[in-house]
């Protein structure tokens, strides 16, 4: 049997590791990354509104040019194109290789034939 004078110890000992071992662990608070109320930037960026007076002229011009500047790299896609395909049935959009993104993006949203850049 246990000492009559070890006893207390032990239930103390016992009823710290309880104690202790019982609580939840504290953890660091983390902000939340949605409620941030940072600097606005929409201030920043130039506004691309073609409803402005003048802007409707000025995107349909820079809509063409991008016409012309993406059927060049269209057409050089039909000339490395070996398929026999006539060229009224490929999409100028299939030129993956060629074709720069942002003309990528261009036939993608305005599909158009190879025949259609000539």
């Amino acid at each position: 049997m246990l000492e009559p004078t070890r006893v207390p110890w032990f239930a103390l000992a016992l009823a710290l590791s309880a104690i202790t071992c019982g609580a939840q662990p504290k953890q660091a608070e983390v902000p939340d990354v949605t409620t941030d109320k940072g600097a606005d930037m929409q201030a920043e960026q130039p506004s691309g509104d073609p409803n402005k007076v003048g802007g409707a002229e000025q995107a349909k011009v820079s809509e063409e040019e991008m016409h012309t500047k993406c059927c060049q790299e269209c057409r050089e896609g039909m000339a490395k194109d070996r398929s026999g395909t006539s060229p009224d049935k490929v999409p100028c959009a299939d030129f993956t290789d060629v074709l720069k993104p942002w003309c990528l993006e261009h036939f993608r949203s305005k599909p158009t034939m190879a025949a259609q850049c000539k």
